[in-house]
C-alpha cells in the first residue's frame, strides 16, 4: 500500500515514537533508547523538509523533549540542522550527480540521511568521513532500511572521494547562480530581478558567510557583537542589555522624543522595538504593544520584566481593526506609530536558513495586500505632526519602497528619512521609512 503522502501529514514525537517501514507498511513503534545527535538532526530534517515545521520550531520541540542533550550537544545540533538546511540546493545539487535515482524519487528519511552526510563531508572539515557517513547508515538501518545502504554507501563516499573537485566546480561553474549561491531559484530569480546580479551574489554571499554570535543593546544603548549564552550571564537577567540586531536598534532611534508622548507599536511580538521606545522615552510616556497572536504576548511580556519597563500597555489587536480610542474627533491622538510589519523575512535568511523554503512570489503579494491594510488603519492614529515609522526585515522592493510610495500617495504623509541595510552590514538585512504627518490645510 502506497503510504508515501500519508507520511507527509503525519506528526511525530521527537522524543515518544519514529517511523519504522515493514513490508511496506508504514507505522509508529515507541523509541526507548536516547537518540544521538546526528538521528535527531535527521529526523528534524524531515520535519522541516517534508511536514513544513518550521526550522527553529523543531529544535525548540526537540530540546523539550530531549533533555539529556546538553548544551555542547545542542550546539552541534543546531548547527548541523541550521547548515544543511541552508546549503540544501547545493547538497541535492551533488547528490543529483552521484545518484541514479532522481532526489525527487528517493525516500524522504533517505534524502534527509544523504543530505546530512554531505554537508558534513563537504563544508565541515573537522569532523571524519566515517563519522559523517557512518551515523547516517546505521539511522538507515534501524529504519529497517537496509536495502538503501549499499546505495547510500556508494554515494556518499564517491562524494568524499571527490570533494575538492566539487567544491572546485561549486566556486567556478556556479559562482553566479543559484547553485553557487545556496538559493531556490525562485528566490534567486527575484532578487536579481530587484537587485540585478552583482548585489544578488553580495546578499546571497552574506547569508552564507558564519561571522559567529549577534547582537545586543548594551549598557551605553550602543549595538554589541557577543557569542555564547548571553542569557545566562548577569548582564541580561538584570535587564542592562537586551538581544537586538543592530539594524533593528536604529527605529527607536528615529523617534523624536516627547515628554508624556502617546506610542503604538502595532506588530509587536516579540517587543524589541517597542520595549527600546519604552526605555527611551522614560515613565512619563505610554507605550501600547500589541500584536494579533494572543500565544505571542509573552514574549514581549518576558521582555518587558526583564528590563523593568512600567510604561507599557501589552494587548492583542489585530492592526487592521480600527481601535476608536487613538481617535479624537475622527482625527489620530498618537505621537508615533510603529508599524513594523509581518514580511517575507528576506533580510535575515542568513539567521533564518528555512525561509529559503518557504518563499514565493506569490507569498510577497499577498504580504503586501496584508502590509497596506495594516497601514491604512494605523495611519489614522497619527496628530498632525506625529510621526509614523514603517520598517521590515525584508529586502523585497514590494514590501519597501512600493509601500513607501503606497504611503505617499494615499495618506497625508511627507518622508523624513528611509534606509535599506544590506546582510553583513554589519547586521540583518533591514528596511525603515520615516513620515511626518501633514497638518489639514
Amino acid at each position: 500500500m502506497e503510504t508515501e503522502k500519508r507520511d507527509k501529514n503525519k506528526k511525530r514525537s521527537f522524543q515518544r515514537e519514529k517511523w519504522q517501514t515493514v513490508e511496506g507498511q508504514a507505522h509508529r513503534e515507541p523509541v526507548l533508547q536516547q537518540k544521538t545527535e546526528r538521528e535527531a538532526v535527521i529526523e528534524l530534517l524531515y520535519s522541516v523538509f517534508e511536514e513544513g515545521v518550521f526550522l527553529h520550531l523543531a529544535l525548540r520541540r526537540l530540546f523539550a523533549e530531549a533533555p539529556y542533550f546538553d548544551t555542547r550537544k545542542r550546539a552541534f545540533i543546531t548547527r548541523l540542522s541550521h547548515g544543511t538546511v541552508e546549503r540544501y540546493i547545493q547538497l541535492d545539487y551533488f547528490l543529483s550527480l552521484y545518484s541514479k535515482t532522481p532526489i525527487k524519487k528517493m525516500k524522504p528519511i533517505l534524502l534527509q540521511a544523504m543530505r546530512l552526510s554531505v554537508y558534513q563531508l563537504l563544508f565541515l572539515d573537522k569532523i571524519p568521513p566515517h563519522a559523517a557517513i557512518n551515523e547516517s547508515l546505521n539511522y538507515l538501518k534501524k529504519r529497517k532500511l537496509q536495502g538503501l545502504v549499499p546505495f547510500a554507501n556508494a554515494v556518499l563516499r564517491n562524494i568524499n572521494k571527490d570533494k575538492e573537485l566539487l567544491l572546485e566546480k561549486l566556486k567556478s561553474k556556479h559562482k553566479e547562480d543559484a547553485i553557487g549561491l545556496a538559493l531556490p531559484d525562485a528566490l534567486f530569480s527575484f532578487l536579481k530581478k530587484d537587485y540585478g546580479l552583482e548585489d544578488t551574489i553580495r546578499i546571497a554571499k552574506a547569508f552564507l558567510s558564519d561571522e559567529g554570535g549577534f547582537f545586543i543593546r548594551n549598557e551605553k544603548g550602543e549595538g554589541e557583537r557577543v557569542s555564547g549564552n548571553i542569557m545566562e550571564e548577569e548582564r541580561f537577567l538584570s535587564g542592562d542589555v537586551t538581544i537586538q540586531d543592530l539594524s533593528s536598534q536604529e527605529v527607536a532611534k528615529l523617534a523624536h522624543l516627547k515628554e508624556g508622548a502617546k506610542i503604538l507599536d502595532c506588530c509587536s511580538a516579540p517587543g524589541g522595538k517597542a520595549c527600546h521606545l519604552a526605555s527611551l522615552f522614560g515613565e512619563s510616556a505610554v507605550v501600547y504593544a500589541r500584536d494579533e497572536k494572543q500565544d505571542k504576548l509573552y514574549l514581549i511580556e518576558e521582555n518587558q520584566k526583564r528590563l523593568g519597563l512600567k510604561n507599557m500597555r501589552i494587548e492583542a489587536w489585530d492592526a487592521r481593526v480600527e481601535d476608536l480610542q487613538f481617535l479624537e474627533n475622527g482625527e489620530g491622538c498618537l505621537d508615533l506609530v510603529l508599524c513594523d510589519v509581518p514580511c517575507s523575512g528576506l533580510g535575515v535568511i542568513g539567521k533564518k536558513a528555512d525561509l529559503r523554503l518557504h518563499f514565493s512570489e506569490e507569498g510577497v503579494k499577498s504580504l503586501q495586500k496584508l502590509q497596506r491594510e495594516i497601514l491604512s488603519t494605523v495611519q489614522k492614529y497619527v496628530k498632525p505632526g506625529g510621526q509614523l515609522i514603517y520598517s521590515t526585515c525584508t529586502l523585497s522592493k514590494a514590501e519597501n519602497e512600493e509601500n513607501r510610495d503606497y504611503i505617499l500617495s494615499h495618506f497625508p504623509y511627507k518622508l523624513e528619512k528611509e534606509k535599506k541595510f544590506y546582510p553583513g552590514e554589519p547586521g540583518d538585512g533591514f528596511y525603515y521609512a520615516s513620515f511626518i504627518k501633514k497638518a489639514k490645510a
